[in-house]
Order: C-alpha cells, then sequence, then structure tokens
C-alpha cells in the first residue's frame, strides 16, 4: 500500500515538475502562433464557394443606397435592389460578381461591383485535444494549422506540440498529416503549418507525462465519469 502511494506521489510530484518546465515553452509557442495570425496573408475568397446560410456583402461602387449584406437563403438565393432573386450558391464571390454585373449592366452603365464573405456559416473544421477551447470552427477557405489552434486558444502544457494531426476525408480511411509546432515555431519550418480543408480536424494529442496523469486520474477517481454523467442527467431531468 504505501509503495503504491509513494508511486502515486513520485507521479503526482513529476507532473508538477514537468508543469512548470513546459509552461514556458507553451508560452512562446503560443505567441508564436498569435503572431503567425497576425501577419498571415489571408488572400480574398476567391476560392470560397458560397453556400447557405453563408452572408454575402455586396458592394456597388457609386450607388452606396445599394450596397447590403444578405444572408443566403435554404434555395440557395438572395434578395437584392433592382434585381430581385439571384442565385448564388455554388459560386465564388468572384463569379457572383460577374453574375451582378451582368444582371445590374441593365440599370447602370459598366457597374463596379464587390462581393465577399461577411459570415462563414456553412462549412467547418474542428479543433480537439490539448488546446484551450475545443470544438468547432467556421472554415474560410484559407486557415492553416496556427490559425486553427490560435483561434482555439492556443495549446496547453499537456500538449505533445511536436506530434499534431491533421486529419482529413472518410474517417474509416482517413489522411493523416503529422503536424511538429516545435519544428514550426522555434526552427522557423513553414511547411509544418499545413493548410486546412473543409471537415478536416485538428487534433493535438497530450504528452507522455499527461497521459500518465490521466491514467493516475482514472484509477483514484474511477467513478467521476460516470457521477459527472448521472449529474448532467439529474440537471437535465429536473430530478
Amino acid at each position: 500500500m504505501r509503495s503504491g502511494i509513494a508511486v502515486l506521489a513520485l507521479g503526482a510530484l513529476m507532473l508538477a515538475l514537468a508543469g512548470g518546465c513546459a509552461a514556458e515553452k507553451v508560452m512562446q509557442i503560443n505567441e508564436r502562433l498569435t503572431s503567425l495570425q497576425a501577419v498571415s496573408k489571408k488572400p480574398p475568397d476567391a476560392t470560397y464557394v458560397v453556400d447557405p446560410p453563408d452572408s454575402i456583402q455586396v458592394e456597388i461602387f457609386n450607388e452606396p443606397e445599394l450596397s447590403r449584406t444578405v444572408q443566403v437563403r435554404q434555395d440557395g438565393q438572395v434578395t437584392l435592389a433592382h434585381v430581385g432573386e439571384v442565385e448564388v450558391a455554388g459560386l465564388t464571390p468572384i463569379q457572383i460578381q460577374q453574375k451582378l454585373a451582368e444582371a445590374y449592366s441593365r440599370f447602370y452603365k459598366e457597374p463596379e461591383i464587390l462581393v465577399t464573405v461577411a459570415v462563414y456559416r456553412s462549412k467547418h473544421i474542428y479543433v480537439y485535444g490539448e488546446v484551450g477551447a475545443e470544438g468547432t470552427q467556421a472554415y474560410t477557405g484559407y486557415q492553416k494549422v496556427s490559425d486553427a489552434i490560435g483561434d482555439a486558444g492556443g495549446i496547453t502544457w499537456r500538449a505533445a506540440s511536436s506530434r499534431v494531426r491533421v486529419i482529413r476525408g472518410d474517417p474509416h480511411d482517413p489522411e493523416i498529416y503529422m503536424v511538429d509546432l516545435d519544428e514550426l515555431v522555434f526552427e522557423g519550418d513553414t511547411r509544418q503549418d499545413v493548410s486546412l480543408a473543409e471537415d478536416d480536424v485538428v487534433y493535438v494529442p497530450p504528452n507522455v507525462l499527461a497521459w500518465i496523469g490521466y491514467q493516475m486520474d482514472n484509477l483514484l477517481f474511477p467513478f467521476r465519469g460516470v457521477l459527472g454523467v448521472l449529474s448532467t442527467t439529474q440537471i437535465i431531468s429536473g430530478d
């Protein structure tokens, strides 16, 4: 019994020491991810395909009263002044611009129109694992791994920063891209900053010591997960 307690105490001490050592590295990585987001050159939505329920901003130069932001309806159309119903789903912003320029040419000579995506709602990526805030993010057509992890609040000290995975395609037979954040941040290897596609999953796994900590937690508190589920069920049911 005493030996078991000693092992657990040693494990807890190792985790505490590792957490302190990792904190500075994690801070450096997260600061670098933030700076990469700040300076990243995000191209116009030239290749993004608009779908319901995205919103687009239509600017008609020299006719500001006609400029507006509209949401794409489920039938794939938007309603605009003068031209009425316009089918935009399945088109890029540039293609929509061309379509609207032709439609408005009936009312104005050589109309200048700019179309951009105002709100991205139709496509998503997912970030899980050892990050500040797991979950779903809107896919904008230009995110990289650094953008997704930065938007998720950065990595935690428990992260295995050199073994990040991007999971793409069929869940039963996915393509997996390995990303080394250490190489990206400390060596400047931009090849590690993989461009993401719609429905990609970015997974930041736990490091070895964190994994050991999770196993210790399961051994010490084996019913914590079950009790959590029961508590949630009681709250939902009102018992």
